[in-house]
């Protein structure tokens, strides 16, 4: 698999992931991850976690890779690292992952995480252990108008989401437990660019939050 160090990608292979896993009790894919800052904050915050943020452009990302791949004295994060692959084909080396986050996702992501690809919420379920908490955060601008993306689907709620939802997060073994609105705490605690950007451009940001467990299964 290709890691993002900054401005290189180098290669991992399986057995050198193996080892980097074995280093920690609990794994989180950040699927997404854009330019790194929600994976980035995590991996801050928790060092005994490790952190992988996930994303088909390597440009965003390399800002946040290079802190990341410094050395610890120098604020370097050896709990983080940023891998350079598309949604639907994640790295196969990957395994053992306890716990995925997949954050105001948009094109692609966006139709897979509604039920249009659900190859590739299979895909990504694959690289989890039972019972793997999933956080999905969803932009309900994206249907005020309607983008491309979201097609046919009506605009998720509270109460529409099982229903409208769940079944195909089931089908890919994604299980939906819970569906809340985010306050504007909530919001804030995600720590992503995006979130800002999106806050700072509206009077207010509405966004809806799918929680659940991934069994392979």
């Amino acid at each position: 698999m290709r890691r993002v160090t900054g401005k290189q990608v180098v290669q991992v292979d399986r057995a050198e992931f193996a080892a980097l896993r074995g280093r920690y009790t609990a794994a989180l894919l950040d699927v997404g991850t854009g330019d790194g800052k929600h994976a980035l904050h995590l991996a801050r915050a928790h060092p005994d976690l490790l952190v992988i943020g996930l994303d088909a452009a390597t440009d965003n990302m390399r800002r946040a890779a290079t802190k990341a791949a410094a050395s610890p004295k120098k604020g370097g994060l050896p709990n983080l690292l940023y891998l350079w692959a598309a949604a639907e084909q994640p790295p196969a080396e990957l395994s053992d992952i306890t716990e995925v986050h997949v954050l105001m996702p948009w094109g692609s992501l966006l139709r897979g995480v509604l039920g249009s690809d659900p190859a590739m919420l299979t895909a990504l379920a694959a690289l989890c252990a039972p019972d793997t908490p999933f956080l999905i955060t969803l932009n309900l601008h994206a249907w005020r108008p309607p983008v491309p993306e979201v097609g046919t689907h009506p605009e998720p709620t509270p109460d529409s989401a099982a229903e409208d939802l769940g079944p195909a997060l089931k089908a890919a073994h994604w299980h939906l437990h819970a569906a809340e609105y985010l306050d504007d705490a909530g919001i804030a605690a995600l720590a992503t660019s995006w979130t800002r950007r999106l806050n700072s451009s509206r009077d207010r940001l509405d966004v809806l939050a799918l929680r659940g467990l991934i069994n392979p299964t």
